[in-house]
């Protein structure tokens, strides 16, 4: 049979057919032809699984060519089939072959049946099949057989029972299921019916161009319709074509290349299903028959004119332009490749015949990068011609025929109601409604104790229900099931439970989540009634409005219902809801106008230009209205937000003129920063114009930090170029905000860091700026923007939050904190979630809340309460009748005289707001009044709280929502949809409930006034809260009656309950914390992901009452990744079952996507995932678990108790903690006990054990004495300083824990723990100093604490290296040796050679030749000798110019020879000498357990793997001793590099020059959970090392890394030098007088202290120090000598050597004074002052300290440190003064821009008139005829531009002298004036002011004239 054919088939190819034949064998007019159709379509993971799912659609098209380009087209015989089965495997395959018939014949469907599991490429050959009759009956004989053995085949697939679809055992090579779609069903009849309609098509030379059908019939069978047609589409020759072949040299206008060529490959743009996208043709002639052609084209979707595509999403996103080469940038990608055979005419290309036709097209989605997971839709469709012949009968035509388009896609709209019967549409809405409520409740119910894996999938399908409703059903329903929320007397009356009520209520809250989401004009309509009629509440109104405007699709119509409401009475009545409705347009008019993506659904607007600028105008101008001039602040604010959201450029003038124009100055500062951040979304699309407004803000100084920073974000919003991020951080080199300068470079620095797709052109981009950008490293305490971020590049997924805090000059707490959470996914940047909120004005609320003291804090309301207590009229009354001590007299005395303004605080203002896909959606603002309401009006009722809560209060609350929904779809060459879904919803429930009782009372005013304090606190909590997140992703293809695709649900569960109490015994100090263990099994988190396969066919039955109702039948696949790997991994833990008698089990199940590792990403697609972990009873599970802890502190006997000893006693403080389980049977505990002791004690450095390191050094580099003598200062000062640093504090902490043994444990269990820190007791100030700090941990645990069991000892110490301390003797040698003139030194030593320099040096001082030494050998001296040679003396002539350049030791003691014994060179020498760069850790060990010598050797292992490059071992012949590991860390100079040295008892390690540059601790989750994660969580904490000091603690190091050592910002008098150091670190020279001057004031309203500064006479320089503090007068003084002293100490400079400081003017003792008392404070001791002296148990104020002639006033209270000595001062305050300050020292905002502040908050450019300001006027300062100046604003006249005459006065007040007296010294300066019209009523005023006083508020006003003045500094009289 086969040979007959091949001759059969040659005899054919050889024969030449006539013109007259070849016409009877193309498409002609009139003739009719029947082709045979098959479409399937298939979805499945290949990869992952064989299994599949999809559906087939077989039918018979009939063409009529009416002429010769029109065609009617019928289908008949139409069949719908679904398919579900699993593709065989390879193995498989090759069995089938093995065991095949070879005489069995394949026909080309057979071949291609497993075309599913084979690569598209792979495809089988194309095979000819001639349409000719004999031809037709030879194939019909030749396949009977094959057709015999396939209906065999499919009979006994029939005879299979249903549930073995489930079982992949039995099926047959491809265990394929079909089910034919019944024709009886009602959705199948519908659409059988309008596919065998008649369509006219336009059928031009092989192109589609127009389709025209009946009127009624659906663009769904129209589509099917289409997908036959492109089938047929052909271009046979490109003539006449435009392709994208042609050569750009080429200018021919046809393409003749083509004409004489028997094969054609060419490119052109060609229109299908899928929209115009390039097409590649490749046409070839058959060798088998002449005029014969095989025609393949092949799509390419990437290049396309016109792509049909339908995009929807609650969430705007952006695309990520992917410039890797091998990222793809759609994840979804399609390809389609067609083959025909055509007979063709060559002369004629329109003349041919379509014999038959297959279309190959595939739809993969590759959600990840990595190989795996990848979902695919193939689609096959063949096309075979049946039969051609004459037509004999017409098809009709269309009726009522409409023009449906042409061969494009076009995809359904939404379904319009039919026009039935009013009774039917009663009945539809009836069963609606039905089942909407049915729905309703039964999620109410799955809620209603836990939340179950239904209850998500439920609410899912009540918002399509909703959706489905039309405006008439959706307000009747909504009206009869959402009614308003009944009181407690319409309970009673319709005597409803409690669970009746809050099932009821619960069931409405489910109902409104859901409308929230229906996203329809229907809805908005609905909700707008109800909110009319009241029946929603103003909170629930506003969550139903934001829920639309963000799921609605925008249009006019429906943007104008959002005006409406907006405009209508409802919204006026209520702020909350005028608020939503207004934001809530915003974000509608920004989703109509945004720009529409390519292929997107177009959007429901005017399609002409024209018409759509007219409606952008109309909503601006509705929009502007809200923020005209007269229109109040908060309406401003409201306003400014919606046009924020709306994005329209209409707007962007009237921005300008609030944020820079003329309407700025009349606006507030929060307005204007919101006009600055409403043109965030106009920055996009008018980039320039942006730039040029945000520019001009960020460019001036005047403009307020929040203004400024905001300016620069909007920059940065433009995607500005690289040269202007280049003139950004080139502003930064002359930026004079701190604020602003480190947030530019902070976020710079950040976005350069970034490792988001999106972000790589702007983080090159940053990177290359940096390099012009001035580093700012303030501190914390400054305005910040930081990134954190997990990026897997290879799996394109990225989370990123951002956090940019915008800090106050007023505090170290940020004013503006934006927390921004930003997710790459599937291709596309989508802005989550912004958090931000706002506070200004409550600084001191915070400082009071959080910065003080434990015992000094203070809760809001208590704050608030003190506030309006100190404001009423009583306590004024009050404070008017106390009795004025001193200090206050003298206090107002001052004040009268030179009047300070108070430093306040701005307006109370709260704010904080939620932007939800960069969409603003709610933001609440509370005012200086409603935050009076909060506390004074009960809007927050204290009494009834209070009362509430000790009965108890109950709260249950629930959200429902989508947190993601989005979907996109496109066609498929079938002409049926591909839908990809991702929906995701989110369950949260709260509930709590609980007491709490305060005894006395809770608040402060409430209390009795014999119990001030708080004695006992009761509470009591049962809360359970649940999140459950469920998402359902789907890939599915779409029809009328059928539905199959692939899915995935994940739905994660995470149940938390607590259950416990309470109890805080204040008085005793006990507290007791009882917690309930679970008295059952509990699924704390729970996931499960489960990918399958399925199909879903629509079915109608009869319910009970025989009516029949439309069902869904869903048959669904698990993929369980079986060809990955076979059987999941499991895993299985439980742990805490015998412990703790609650055990916690932890169970998981999943498939490896790459079948290598146990345990690897979480890969959903892989296969089926579950999580679980649960907690239950364990064995002996108690019945509760308490935990016992209470303080004990020993305090001193009575006898003990003199101040004096106080501080040199022991401290002991005791704290126990009781853990017991209890049991019925017996109690189990654990004793823990912490006992914290601390003592002082002198040391001699000189007595302490030398390691054996230093055992080995001359004793010259090791600690020195605390004998050696301090250089050039006097005797007395050394005295002094010897005796501060002897003693040293050694602090004890102790823990013993004690727990009885377990049911498994042989004995009971013990641990003892001793730690043990000695350190200095007092700040070393000595240039001389070698002092170590010292750590002890001694570990013993097992049986008991005697050490034989498990112990480990541990001991470090900080100290200095051998390299510092050879580099302190190299400095004092050079000075010792040089010449006190260093330039002579220099001289001289470049005249002569260095080497013989050298040995002069060496005969004068001999190395290690003294008596310590001379047991060395000589050849150990001699190598000492050579070394400290090399390290004394530099070798080359310029290193040692610069090491007498950097020597601060030498101009140190230059210094203290001239009487400055604490200058900048000695402060910084001393800081360099009393750094501790060496810790050496010394670690003895015995009968460890494994895991942890496991866990030190991997340590170890990790460190040398890490340092590899820079590391060195030593593993041979070493033999440390046994059980000890040493560690040595030393780090530079610098702190920038560090060197190791690691010694184990086989192995020494030595790592070198480790760089410390930023150090960041990073902690590898992957590696710590022993596991692969969805993102590369490298979690990269900052953790600068830094090691203490002698003057500094370590905890005080790193205080002042985090803040630039502004932790304790001080002020600094110096008497000698006349300089004054500001606590804003500037410096200035001022020479002081006998007047005092105010140098630190707190200028807040609660003036809490002054200082005052004076000289006593002006020939000394000694200094007098007044402090007012706590209503308390602290004078400080020099005392005066008597003559027998000065005899005396004369006597003793003879005999000694003392410094000029000593010579001219000697520190003399202090005379302390409190309140004119004098007070006598022993050296190194304390006193306390008290409010009541007389009274022990009063208040302590502050202490007063004396430390050899220094002494120190401190208030633990306030934070305030003053430290004064006669010559030196220091002032200290802690950082809740920011701003608030006055004086000489600055008014600390942490700028230095604008330090000469004055009174008045005037701004001096020169610091001799803003410290004369300050001089408090006094007759005691006039002496010898000197006269003080007046401060006073200088007036000038002049006639202006018009003739009028006008009056200027200086802004600032000048120093003048007063009548009757003249100038001695003056200075000019220039001044700014501001001129008023001389003839005013107000000017006349000021011109009489400015005589007697400062003018007030002048420096706020503008700037009329600019004049040089003449200043006078001094006068005296006439």
């Amino acid at each position: 049979m086969k040979l007959a054919l091949f001759f059969l088939g040659v005899c054919l190819a050889q024969a030449a057919l006539n013109p007259e034949e070849l016409r009877e064998k193309v498409f002609e007019q009139g003739k009719e032809y029947v082709y045979k159709y098959e479409g399937d379509v298939k979805s499945g993971i290949p990869q992952t699984s064989d299994k599949y799912s999809g559906m087939k659609i077989e039918a018979e098209v009939r063409l009529q060519f009416k002429t010769d380009k029109d065609v009617l087209m019928r289908l008949e015989k139409i069949k719908f089939k679904s398919l579900r089965g699993e593709m065989e495997s390879p193995e498989e395959r090759e069995l089938r072959l093995l065991a095949k018939d070879p005489k069995e014949e394949k026909r080309p469907e057979q071949r291609q049946r497993h075309a599913f599991d084979q690569e598209f490429q792979k495809s089988t050959e194309f095979e000819l099949d001639f349409d000719s009759e004999e031809r037709l009956s030879v194939e019909r004989t030749l396949s009977e057989e094959q057709e015999r053995r396939d209906q065999q085949e499919r009979n006994q697939k029939k005879s299979r029972k249903s549930s073995s679809e489930q079982e992949e055992s039995i099926w047959e090579a491809s265990r394929e299921v079909q089910e034919e779609v019944s024709e009886t069903e009602k959705s199948m009849t519908e659409l059988r019916r309008h596919l065998e309609k008649t369509v006219l098509v336009r059928y031009e030379k092989g192109n589609v161009t127009k389709i025209e059908a009946q009127k009624d019939e659906p663009q769904e069978s129209v589509n099917i319709k289409r997908g036959i047609w492109n089938m047929l589409q052909v271009t046979m020759d490109p003539k006449n074509v435009e392709t994208l072949d042609k050569d750009s040299k080429d200018k021919s206008k046809s393409n003749r290349a083509y004409d004489k060529s028997t094969e054609k490959l060419f490119r052109i743009m060609e229109q299908d299903v899928s929209g115009q996208c390039e097409t590649q043709y490749d046409i070839r002639e058959s060798r088998l028959q002449k005029n014969l052609f095989e025609v393949t084209k092949t799509k390419d979707y990437q290049n396309c004119r016109q792509k049909v595509e339908k995009l929807h999403s609650l969430l705007s996103a952006k695309k990520i332009k992917d410039e890797r080469k091998d990222r793809k940038e759609d994840k979804l990608e399609s390809s389609s490749v067609s083959r025909l055979l055509v007979v063709s005419d060559k002369l004629r290309s329109d003349k041919f015949l379509i014999q038959q036709s297959e279309v190959r097209s595939q739809h993969v989605f590759q959600p990840y990068s990595k190989q795996g997971g990848e979902v695919i839709t193939f689609s096959k469709q063949i096309l075979k011609l049946k039969e051609a012949k004459q037509m004999s009968e017409r098809m009709p035509e269309p009726l009522d025929s409409e023009l449906k388009g042409n061969l494009s896609f076009v995809f359904e709209k939404e379904e319009s109601q039919r026009t039935d019967s009013e009774e039917r549409r009663e009945e539809k809405t009836q069963e609606r409604k039905e089942k909407i409520e049915r729905l309703s409740k039964e999620i109410s119910k799955e809620m209603k104790h836990s939340v179950s894996e239904q209850a998500p999938r439920k609410f899912v399908e009540l918002v399509k229900e909703l959706r489905q409703l039309n405006e008439e059903q959706m307000k009747k329903i909504l009206k009869e099931l959402i009614t308003k929320p009944l009181n407690q007397g319409e309970q009673r009356k319709q005597r409803l439970t409690h669970e009746q009520v809050q099932e009821k209520n619960q069931t409405r809250k489910v109902l409104l989540d859901a409308v929230s989401l229906v996203g329809k004009r229907e809805a908005l309509r609905a909700v707008r009634e109800l909110m009319e009629l009241k029946r929603i509440s103003e909170s629930e109104t506003e969550l139903l409005l934001t829920g639309l405007s963000l799921s609605i699709q925008p249009c006019p119509s429906t943007t104008r219902e959002m005006l409406e409401i907006a405009k209508s009475e409802r919204s006026q009545e209520s702020k909350q809801i005028r608020k939503s409705a207004w934001l809530s347009l915003g974000t509608m008019i920004n989703g109509m106008f945004n720009k529409q993506k390519e292929g997107q659904m177009e959007k429901r607007r005017p399609k002409d230009q024209e018409q759509l600028e007219q409606i952008k105008r109309e909503f601006s101008r509705e929009l502007l209205k809200g923020i005209e001039e007269e229109k109040s602040e908060e309406e401003k604010l409201i306003f400014l937000r919606a046009i924020k959201n709306a994005g329209l450029e209409q707007t962007i003038d009237r921005l300008q003129e609030i944020i820079s124009g003329k309407d700025s100055e009349t606006n507030t500062k929060e307005v204007r920063v919101q006009a600055i951040d409403a043109m965030s979304r106009v920055a996009k699309k008018l980039p320039n114009k942006v730039r040029q407004i945000a520019l001009r803000v960020f460019q001036n100084p005047e403009k307020s930090e929040s203004e400024r920073i905001r300016a620069y974000e909007l920059m940065m919003k433009t995607k500005p170029t690289l040269s202007f991020i280049e003139l950004i951080a080139q502003s930064t080199q002359r930026e004079t905000s701190n604020q602003v300068g480190q947030y530019v470079y902070t976020d710079l620095k950040s976005r350069s860091e970034s490792k988001l797709q999106q972000d790589k052109k702007m983080s090159q981009q940053c990177k290359i700026a940096l390099r012009l950008c001035k580093p700012f490293n303030k501190g914390i305490q400054y305005s910040e923007s930081r990134k954190f971020q997990m990026v897997d590049e290879d799996l394109d997924m990225g989370v990123s939050l951002d956090l940019k805090s915008i800090s106050d000059k007023k505090s170290i707490f940020p004013k503006d904190v934006r927390a921004q959470l930003r997710l790459s996914t599937l291709g596309y940047d989508i802005e989550l979630l912004e958090i931000a909120g706002r506070a200004e004005g409550l600084q001191s609320m915070i400082d009071s809340v959080l910065s003080k003291k434990q015992e000094e804090k203070k809760n809001v309301f208590d704050y608030m309460m003190k506030k309006t207590r100190e404001s009423s009229e009583e306590y004024r009354k009050t404070k008017e009748q106390r009795q004025k001590n001193i200090a206050d007299i003298e206090t107002e005395k001052i004040q009268r005289s030179l009047p300070i303004e108070t430093r306040r605080d701005e307006e109370p203002r709260l704010t904080y707001s939620t932007k939800w896909s960069d969409n603003e959606i709610s933001f609440q603002q509370f005012d200086k009044e409603e935050l009076k309401k909060m506390v004074r009006e009960g809007k927050l009722p204290m009494s009834d709280l209070e009362e509430q809560l000790r009965k108890g209060l109950k709260h249950q609350t629930s959200k429902t929502t989508f947190l993601v929904e989005a979907s996109r779809q496109i066609p498929t060459t079938l002409g049926l949809p591909l839908h990809l879904n991702l929906t995701s919803v989110l369950i949260v429930k709260s509930k709590s409930e609980g007491k709490l009782e305060v005894t006395p009372r809770m608040f402060r005013e409430d209390r009795p006034r014999e119990q001030k304090e708080v004695r006992r606190i009761e509470s009591e909590l049962k809360s359970n809260q649940t999140i459950v997140l469920y998402t359902t992703g789907k890939m599915t293809v779409l029809s009328r009656v059928l539905k199959s695709g692939v899915a995935i649900n994940v739905t994660l569960n995470t149940t938390l309950p607590v259950s416990g109490k309470l109890s805080m015994d204040l008085e005793s100090q006990k507290y007791k914390l009882t917690m309930e263990t679970p008295e059952q099994e509990r699924e704390l988190v729970t996931l499960k992901s489960t990918p399958f396969v399925y199909t879903e066919q629509k079915q109608t039955r009869k319910d009970r009452s025989g009516r029949k109702e439309e069902t869904t039948r869903r048959q669904e696949i698990i993929i369980k990744g079986k060809k990955v790997q076979k059987t999941p991994t499991e895993y299985n833990r439980t742990f805490g079952r015998e412990e703790f008698g609650v055990e916690f089990r932890l169970n998981s199940s999943m498939v490896s996507r790459l079948n290598k590792e146990k345990r690897s990403p979480f890969q959903p697609l892989t296969g089926p995932v579950e999580l679980r972990l649960s907690v239950r009873p364990g064995q002996n599970k108690p019945k509760e678990v308490e935990i016992e802890l209470e303080q004990k502190e020993v305090r001193p006997s009575s006898s003990e108790r003199s101040e004096e000893r106080e501080q040199e006693q022991k401290k002991d403080r005791r704290m126990e903690i009781v853990i017991r389980a209890k049991h019925d049977r017996q109690d189990r505990e654990m004793k823990i006990k912490i006992q914290d002791s601390e003592e002082k004690f002198e040391e001699d450095p000189r007595q302490r054990q030398l390691d054996s390191r230093e055992q080995r050094l001359p004793k010259k580099f090791l600690v020195r004495s605390i004998q050696e003598p301090e250089p050039q200062v006097s005797s007395e000062t050394r005295e002094q300083l010897k005796e501060s640093q002897k003693k040293q504090t050694r602090r004890t902490i102790a823990v013993q824990i004690e727990r009885k043994r377990l049911q498994n444990e042989r004995e009971d269990f013990k641990a003892c723990v001793n730690m043990e820190f000695e350190y200095p007791s007092y700040a070393d100030y000595r240039l001389v100093q070698d002092r170590i700090q010292k750590t002890k941990i001694d570990a013993k645990w097992g049986r008991d604490c005697s050490g034989n069991d498990k112990k480990m000892t541990l001991k470090a110490k900080f100290q200095k290296s051998v390299e510092q301390r050879k580099q302190e003797r190299k400095e004092e040698k050079m000075y010792e040796q040089a010449p006190k003139n260093s330039k002579e030194w220099l001289r001289k030593e470049t005249e002569q050679d260095f080497e013989s320099f050298l040995e002069s040096l060496s005969e004068v001082w001999t190395l290690g030749e003294r008596s310590e030494s001379r047991s060395e050998s000589s050849q150990e001296r001699s190598f000492w000798d050579s070394s400290e040679k090399r390290e004394y003396f530099s070798e080359t002539h310029s290193d040692k110019k610069r090491e007498v350049r950097e020597n601060v030791f030498r101009k140190c003691l230059q210094d203290r020879r001239q009487g400055r014994t604490y200058s900048a060179a000695c402060l910084k020498a001393i800081e360099q000498r009393s750094q501790l760069r060496e810790l050496d850790i010394e670690i003895e060990h015995q009968n460890l357990p494994t895991w942890m010598k496991q866990l030190v050797s991997d340590l170890h292992k990790h460190t040398q793997h890490t340092f590899w490059d820079r590391t060195s071992v030593k593993d041979v012949d070493v033999r440390n001793e046994e059980n000890k590991l040493r560690l040595r860390l030393t780090v530079d100079k610098e702190f920038k590099e560090m060197n190791v040295s690691i010694k184990t008892p086989r192995e020494e390690t030595n790592m070198t020059r480790i760089s410390l540059e930023q150090p960041k601790l990073k902690i590898n989750l992957q590696k710590v959970l022993k596991t692969e994660l969805p993102l590369k969580m490298d979690l990269s904490i900052p953790m600068p090392l830094r090691f203490p000091s002698t003057k500094y603690s370590l905890s005080q190091e790193y205080q002042d890394r985090l803040m630039n050592k502004q932790y304790w910002p001080y002020c600094k008098v110096e008497s000698e030098s006349r300089k004054i150091r500001t606590f804003d670190n500037v410096e200035y020279k001022y020479e002081l007088s006998q007047c005092d001057h105010i140098l630190a004031k707190d200028a807040s309203p609660e003036e809490r202290f002054m200082v005052l500064i004076s000289k006593k006479t002006e020939q000394k320089p000694e200094n007098t120090l007044k402090v007012f503090l706590e209503g308390k007068k602290v004078e400080l003084r020099s005392r005066e000598e008597s003559e027998s002293r000065r005899q005396q100490e004369q006597e003793q400079k003879s005999q000694e050597w003392t410094s000029r400081e000593e010579e001219s003017h000697k520190h003399r003792e202090m005379e302390i004074t409190v309140d004119g008392r004098q007070v006598e404070v022993q050296p190194e001791s304390q006193i306390q002052i008290r409010r009541d002296q007389n009274d022990r148990n009063s208040e302590v104020l502050f202490t007063i300290q004396r430390s050899g002639k220094m002494v120190k006033i401190i208030s633990q209270k306030l934070g305030l440190k003053i430290k004064h000595d006669g010559h030196s001062t220091w002032v200290k305050v802690s950082n809740s003064f920011r701003s608030k300050m006055a004086g000489l020292c600055g008014n600390f905002d942490g700028e230095q821009t604008k330090e000469y502040s004055g009174p008045s908050e005037e701004i001096y450019q020169s610091h001799k008139m803003f410290a004369l300001s300050y001089q408090v006027p006094s007759k005691q300062c006039e002496t010898e005829g000197k006269k003080l100046p007046q401060m006073r604003n200088v007036m000038i006249s002049r006639t202006n531009e018009n003739g009028k005459e006008e009056t200027c006065f200086s802004k600032t007040p000048v120093p003048q002298c007063p009548e009757g007296s003249r100038k001695t010294k003056s200075e000019k300066s220039q001044m700014e004036f501001h001129c008023l019209y001389t003839n005013l009523e107000s000017t006349k005023k000021m011109i009489k002011l400015h005589q007697t006083k400062p003018l007030e508020k002048m420096m706020s006003k503008k700037t009329d004239r600019v004049q040089e003045i003449e200043a006078e500094l001094e006068c005296r009289e006439q």
